[in-house]
C-alpha cells in the first residue's frame, strides 16, 4: 500500500473516474484470458479451477496476535482445548504427567517452578492453577520476574514470558502495577506483550510508554511493533494512526495491516486504500475494501464526500457518489464481523480464526 499522503483530492476524484474504466478492461482481460485458455486447451485437459490453483499466501498472524486471541477471552483457551480434547486425545495424553505435576503443586510458588518446562496442553492447566490463585498471584510473578529469574532461563525466557503476562491478565486489580513491576525485567518480546496488555486492561495512563516503545522498536526487523499497536488502538490512542502512517510510507507488510486501519485509520489513509482496492489484487483488494469502509463509516458519508469531491464539476461529484454507494453497501457491524479479532472483546469463533492462519 502506498505512503499516506494526505487527503490529495485531485488525485483521488481522478481514481474515481477511472474506476468504472478500470472495472470494464478487467472484464475483458478476463474474458480474452478465458478464450486463450479454452482455445489452447487439448481434450486431456480439464478446465482450471480453483482448488488448483496455487497462490501466494500474505503475511502470517503474528505472536502478538495470537497470543492477544488467547488472552482477550478466557474461554476461548477452554474452547480450544475441549476441541483437542475430543479431537486428539493424543495431546492430552502426552502431556499427562506434566499435567500431573501442576495440579499436585502445593502452592503458587511451586506451580511457578514448572512454568520453564510447561508447554502444549499442559500450558492450560497451567493458567488454570493461576487463575485460582486469584490476585495474589500477581505479587509473586512480580516477585520472580524483578529477581533475575528469568536471567535463569535463557532457553525458555520468551515462554515464560508468554505465561506469566498471560497469567498477569486475570489478576484482579493487581495486574497493572504488577506489569509495570515487571516491565524492566522484560526483554523487548515481552515488552510487546506488555503492551498488549496494557492495551487489553485499558490501562490509558500507560499509552506514552507503548508509544516510547514503539518509536524504539520499529525499524527492526521483526513483528514487535504490532504488540505495541494492539496496545495503542485499544486504549484508542490517537497515535495509533500516526504509527500506522509511518508503517504504510515504510512499506511494511504484516497480517493485521487492515484490520488496523479499519479501527483506527483516518482521513491520511483514503487515498491508499482507494489506490488498492483499484489495484484488484487478489491478495489485498477485498481487504483494503472492508478497511476502507471501516474508516468510511467513522469518518462519515457527508465528510468523505467532501474530501473526495471538493471544488469538482457535477459530473465528478456523481462518481463519487456512485463509488461512495460501492464502500457504504455494508454497514460497520459487517466490517467488525469480518475483522473479528481486531474488533470482539470476546471471540465467539477462536478455532476459525486458529484454521484460517
Amino acid at each position: 500500500m502506498r505512503s499516506c499522503t494526505g487527503p490529495a483530492k485531485g488525485e483521488a476524484r481522478r481514481l474515481v473516474r477511472n474506476s468504472q474504466r478500470s472495472d470494464e478492461l478487467a472484464r475483458n482481460r478476463e474474458i480474452k484470458r478465458r478464450r486463450k485458455l479454452k482455445k489452447g486447451r487439448t481434450p486431456r485437459q480439464g478446465a482450471p479451477t480453483f482448488r488448483r490453483a496455487q497462490h501466494r499466501k500474505g503475511p502470517g498472524m503474528s505472536a502478538q496476535t495470537m497470543w492477544r486471541t488467547m488472552h482477550v477471552d478466557f474461554s476461548a483457551q477452554e474452547t480450544l482445548i475441549a476441541t483437542t480434547r475430543r479431537v486428539q486425545p493424543s495431546l492430552w495424553q502426552r502431556d499427562a504427567e506434566k499435567i500431573k505435576r501442576i495440579e499436585q503443586a502445593t502452592d503458587v510458588e511451586a506451580v511457578l517452578d514448572l512454568v520453564p518446562t510447561v508447554m502444549g496442553v499442559a500450558e492450560f492447566a497451567w493458567m488454570k492453577r493461576m487463575l485460582g490463585f486469584g490476585p495474589s498471584a500477581a505479587a509473586a510473578i512480580a516477585e520472580r520476574l524483578t529477581g533475575g529469574w528469568l536471567g535463569n532461563h535463557p532457553k525458555a525466557r520468551a515462554g515464560i514470558q508468554e505465561r506469566c503476562i498471560g497469567a498477569l491478565r486475570w489478576c484482579d486489580n493487581e495486574h497493572a502495577d504488577a506489569l509495570m513491576r515487571c516491565w524492566g525485567a522484560f526483554d523487548d518480546y515481552g515488552r510487546s506483550l506488555g503492551c498488549v496488555l496494557v492495551g487489553l486492561l485499558d490501562v490509558r495512563p500507560e499509552a506514552d510508554r507503548i508509544w516510547k516503545y514503539f518509536q524504539m522498536i520499529r525499524t527492526q526487523p521483526n513483528l514487535y511493533f504490532v504488540g505495541a499497536l494492539w496496545g495503542l488502538i485499544d486504549v484508542q490512542d490517537p497515535r495509533a494512526a500516526d504509527a500506522l502512517a509511518e508503517l504504510v510510507a515504510e512499506q511494511r507488510a504484516f497480517y493485521e495491516l487492515y484490520g488496523f486501519i479499519s479501527r483506527a485509520g483516518d482521513a491520511r489513509f483514503i487515498l491508499p486504500l482507494v489506490e488498492e482496492v483499484l489495484k484488484k489484487s487478489e491478495l489485498t483488494s477485498a481487504e483494503a475494501m472492508w478497511a476502507l469502509t471501516g474508516v468510511a463509516h467513522r469518518l462519515g458519508r457527508d465528510e468523505l464526500l467532501r474530501l473526495l469531491s471538493e471544488d469538482a464539476d457535477d459530473a465528478t461529484r456523481a462518481q463519487v457518489e456512485t463509488f461512495l454507494d460501492r464502500i457504504y453497501i455494508y454497514e460497520q457491524d459487517a466490517v467488525e464481523r469480518h475483522f473479528e479479532t481486531f474488533y470482539a472483546r470476546t471471540l465467539s469463533s477462536a478455532l476459525d480464526l486458529w484454521s484460517s492462519t
